[in-house]
């Protein structure tokens, strides 16, 4: 998954934004709990009224609402599988108040896929028609890649079935789930018997995946004190001539634990520059002091610094880190509170290898 966030906000004003979120959500909740039941519309309407009012907060997030099971009614935050913005949905879920007849839930919660539906595009989704298997490929072991089939699946309909899945997926497993264990997935056909590709029912995709992911964390849990950190300089240019400046932690490349990071965080700060794309010596300095600033602010023993590029109006810095969770929080903190003239974006995804910077380890290094 990736993730954006792009804020810009002085000291105290995401606090005051989310207090009058729920300010607004308590003068105005009334008016969902009064809509007849096949009033679509103009609950529509009111969903798109609240999402707009979240927006000082974070321009990003979006909501969900309906009656649940026990004679409530429920209101969930999310961030449609965005990692970086998670603790963004978990701030605003944890300020809310008290309110009668409520429930508040961050993320998409997992419903389970034994008696849930999906009906997209005149496609069903259920546990009749779906089943998964999983592909293991040998230079990537770790990697958690799976098939989810359905009996009518149509390469001609392959969009609908796509979006299908992601969404059963997302309803089956939950938000979270969906978007850190599964590193690849996608909907394809059943596989003929002549392939011997055991397929496994739907339902027990779930304890596929957390016993994937207590594997994973017990093969890394042990990791040297000692971490990569030899540096190379690297200067290129591309064919329009724009100059490329390159630093590489090339120490990484065959470091074999790799994976015990297994979350690229990747910033890029775009600046003016010249006419080539590259900065002015005291955009340089600037940009590399933000580096800098970002690097002191993670915890040491969980990120590595794997390089960054300056190139085309951006520097792109990434670090790789084994908790997605306080690096998101606190990247949204700094990029909410800090002053700069510079835009700055954040992505959040899986890369248990480190693919990402295979690009930059097999570039010549010049002695």
């Amino acid at each position: 998954m990736t993730g954006i966030s792009k804020y810009y906000r002085k000291e105290g004003e995401v606090e005051q934004a989310a207090r009058r979120f729920w300010q607004w959500f308590v003068e105005n909740e009334h008016r969902f709990r009064e809509l007849e039941k096949n009033d679509s519309d103009q609950a529509l309407s009111f969903l798109e009224e609240l999402i707009q009012q979240m927006q000082p907060f974070n321009p990003y997030l979006k909501a969900l609402a309906g009656p649940d099971n026990n004679g409530n009614y429920e209101l969930i935050i999310t961030s449609d599988g965005d990692i970086a913005l998670f603790s963004k949905v978990e701030e605003l879920v944890k300020a809310a108040p008290e309110v009668p007849n409520w429930v508040f839930t961050a993320h998409k919660p997992a419903l389970g896929f034994e008696g849930i539906s999906i009906d997209l595009y005149g496609l069903q989704f259920t546990t009749a028609t779906t089943s998964f298997y999983p592909i293991v490929q040998e230079d990537y072991p770790d990697e958690v890649t799976i098939v989810i089939t359905h009996t009518g699946y149509n390469k001609e309909l392959d969009d609908q079935f796509q979006a299908g899945g992601m969404i059963y997926l997302e309803n089956g497993l939950g938000e979270v789930n969906t978007a850190t264990k599964i590193d690849n997935y996608e909907t394809g056909p059943v596989p003929p018997a002549s392939e011997g590709i055991e397929v496994i029912p739907i339902s027990k995709l779930n304890d596929y995946l957390n016993w994937r992911e207590k594997e994973f964390v017990e093969k890394y849990e042990s990791v040297p004190a000692e971490r990569p950190d030899t540096y190379h300089l690297l200067e290129a240019e591309d064919k329009d001539g724009k100059k490329m400046l390159l630093t590489v932690n090339m120490e990484c490349r065959y470091w074999d634990k790799k994976p015990a990071y297994s979350w690229l965080l990747q910033v890029n700060i775009n600046y003016t520059g010249d006419e080539n794309g590259f900065p002015f010596k005291e955009q340089l300095i600037e940009l590399q002091t933000l580096e800098e600033e970002l690097f002191s602010l993670l915890p040491g023993d969980r990120t590595i610094l794997a390089g960054n590029k300056t190139y085309d109006n951006c520097r792109n810095i990434y670090f790789y880190v084994s908790d997605y969770r306080t690096t998101a929080a606190l990247l949204n903190r700094y990029v909410e509170t800090k002053e700069t003239v510079y835009e700055i974006i954040f992505f959040i995804r899986r890369d248990k290898y480190w693919r990402t910077m295979e690009q930059y380890f097999n570039l010549p290094i010049e002695d």
